[in-house]
């Protein structure tokens, strides 16, 4: 069993063993699908055997609301991601890590922080943070009977670090229900466009008939949590954070695919505006090579010819190779619930970067050419550090961001 980069070797146990490998581990049994003819076979036609998971109703509605209620935000924060590059752009990448935090948050809840200047971004990483260390594997999983030892004996500090960390994140979702609560009696027009101030609305006119006073705040946690889940859910935005990252990396790499970007956008929308989403269908070649760093997860020469060439003109093709978007949000009921959100907030952003920078990577800095030079393979998998420069490519442009700037 590896102990890191398992995306690596479990694609070698396809070559290997066939598309299922089955490992067995002491305490516990991992089956590794290595097809994706065999993997819709079992995650949609056979999904009430092998892909149990509750319905997110919560999340669900929201993000069949994104387009029309969340657009301008998306975008609004997608300008101010770039005004942060133009005054900082040595902070480029580590900015893409708190933009796409708050423009979950705020979608969900409206606000950054409370009234006693908690911030939930933090406090929500925090989370994350101890969610990743926790699923990255201990002795416990291994052997489950050893979580009945006292933890004070030797090599028990699973236990104590589950008892700190369940404290912490019990404060955390406290923290959060509190805001939700807040946040029903506020007038600022920033949280009553929120998804959650929408719903406990319609919770309190709901419970105003019933007057079942513990169902009320029953029903007010549960949506606390789901507005929760919003942001933590499949650890979404560090799924947005990473694919932003890689394609920054891959722009350095590949300075003549970008160059047609510019090309594209410069005729379709000039230098007078930022994109918007609407301008999407007439930007296929930003799309395409949106989808092949997607696709780049997959090194599968069934489905793509010469896969480690990063080739946008693959999707531009009739007909066009696989769409990623098939298999990178997953399956059946186990499919990302965020993934319409996903696309268009991950876009947009790029979209506004390529239309404000030209991304140029650093003539000191060897060029990697192996997967493994590139990318970390942890569980969400990042670009290894690379040294970059963020040009404006729009005279001026401090000035065209405007009020935008942080």
């Amino acid at each position: 069993m590896p102990q890191s980069k398992f995306a690596l070797t479990f694609s070698k146990f396809g070559k290997e063993y066939g598309p299922l490998t089955w490992l067995t581990i002491p305490g516990q049994n991992i089956l590794v699908v290595n097809s994706l003819e065999v993997t819709k076979e079992l995650f949609e036609k056979r999904a009430q055997i092998y892909a149990d998971r509750p319905k997110f109703t919560m999340a669900s509605e929201l993000l069949a609301v994104v387009r029309t209620d969340y657009t301008a935000l998306i975008e609004a924060k997608a300008q101010e991601y770039v005004a942060r590059c133009a005054a900082r752009p040595e902070t480029a990448l580590s900015e893409v890590n708190r933009i796409t935090a708050e423009t979950t948050v705020k979608l969900a809840y409206g606000k950054l922080e409370d009234k006693q200047g908690r911030d939930y971004i933090k406090i929500s990483n925090r989370v994350l943070d101890i969610i990743t260390y926790a699923v990255q594997g201990y002795i416990v999983d291994l052997v489950p009977a050893l979580r009945h030892l006292p933890k004070w004996l030797p090599g028990m500090k699973f236990k104590r670090d589950a008892a700190r960390w369940k404290e912490e994140i019990q404060d955390g979702v406290g923290a959060v229900f509190e805001l939700v609560r807040e946040n029903a009696v506020s007038d600022d027009p920033e949280v009553t466009s929120s998804f959650v101030y929408k719903k406990m609305q319609e919770l309190r006119e709901k419970h105003e008939e019933e007057k079942d006073v513990q169902r009320q705040l029953e029903d007010e946690m549960a949506l606390a949590f789901s507005g929760f889940a919003i942001y933590m859910g499949k650890f979404c935005y560090r799924h947005t954070e990473a694919t932003v990252e890689s394609f920054i990396r891959a722009m350095t790499l590949y300075p003549s695919v970008q160059e047609k970007i510019h090309e594209e956008m410069d005729r379709v929308i000039g230098s007078g505006r930022f994109p918007t989403f609407k301008d999407e269908p007439d930007l296929p070649y930003l799309r395409a090579a949106y989808l092949e760093n997607l696709r780049a997860i997959s090194r599968d020469t069934k489905y793509y010819p010469n896969p480690s060439v990063f080739d946008p003109e693959r999707h531009l093709k009739q007909p066009p190779e696989l769409d990623p978007r098939e298999f990178v949000f997953g399956y059946g009921r186990r499919i990302c619930p965020g993934k319409e959100l996903s696309f268009q907030n991950t876009w947009t952003l790029l979209a506004s970067i390529l239309w404000a920078f030209k991304l140029v990577g650093r003539d000191d800095e060897p060029v990697p050419t192996a997967d493994e030079d590139i990318f970390t393979f942890t569980i969400v998998s990042h670009p290894k550090p690379f040294k970059y420069r963020f040009v404006p490519r729009h005279e001026g442009l401090k000035d065209k961001l405007g009020s935008t700037t942080a």
